[in-house]
């Protein structure tokens, strides 16, 4: 548990990094540049909150899983709303954001339960679809130079994993007891992990100002 424990710290640990350097050169920056400000902050609340109760109560922080996917798909659906050109993908992030949360409203709703769980629904829905704005966007820029590609290429390498892993959550797939605990978060943290180390190039890319659109 320690080792687990130890690599979910060092992912948080980046994570409030990349925070507060998007949070100080915020100045003079344009609006996609404060969506990817604003997700890590809201996510460094989320992580800790998550961390914290999950020390002082096992296994009970699944709630937090919510609040993680539905914030990540609105910051990040507005954050692709700006960077698309076409104006018709750009109604589409819009139409697919309100319809998935009518959707999540009216499940929650229903099925109250499903708030102390992980809702598959949710995570497949939000991840898959924010990873397909990302090869969209990567179309879109194909023969250009463009900003915020290494923020896009670890959102989607993160976004396919970890959306596998949560899948699972539920099951609490464990691997290895002795002479390390090792289960399916471990391979989440992994990747957290290399998309803040992403995030960070983006930031550098960013404070060079190499490539302006």
């Amino acid at each position: 548990m320690l080792f687990s424990f130890t690599i979910s710290l060092i992912g948080l640990f980046l994570l409030f990094i990349n925070s507060v350097l998007f949070f100080k050169s915020r100045k003079a920056k344009d609006i996609v540049y404060r969506y990817i400000m604003y997700y890590l902050i809201v996510q460094f609340v989320v992580e800790l909150c998550c961390n914290v109760i999950g020390i002082l109560y096992p296994n009970k922080n699944f709630f937090l899983s919510h609040y993680y996917f539905v914030i990540q798909f609105i910051v990040l659906s507005l954050f692709f709303y700006q960077l698309f050109k076409n104006k018709l993908l750009k109604r589409l992030v819009y139409i697919n954001l309100g319809i998935v949360l009518l959707l999540l409203c009216f499940q929650y709703y229903k099925t109250p339960s499903l708030y102390w769980e992980f809702n598959n629904f949710e995570i497949g829905t939000t991840s898959i679809l924010l990873i397909l704005y990302s090869f969209v966007y990567f179309y879109e820029n194909l023969k250009e130079s463009y900003k915020y590609h290494f923020f896009c290429y670890g959102l989607t390498f993160y976004l396919m994993s970890s959306c596998l892993i949560f899948l699972t959550g539920n099951t609490q797939l464990v691997f290895m007891n002795e002479p390390v605990y090792l289960d399916i978060w471990i391979f989440n943290s992994l990747f957290f992990i290399l998309f803040q180390i992403l995030i960070y190039k983006e930031w550098k890319l960013l404070k060079s100002n190499v490539i302006k659109i």
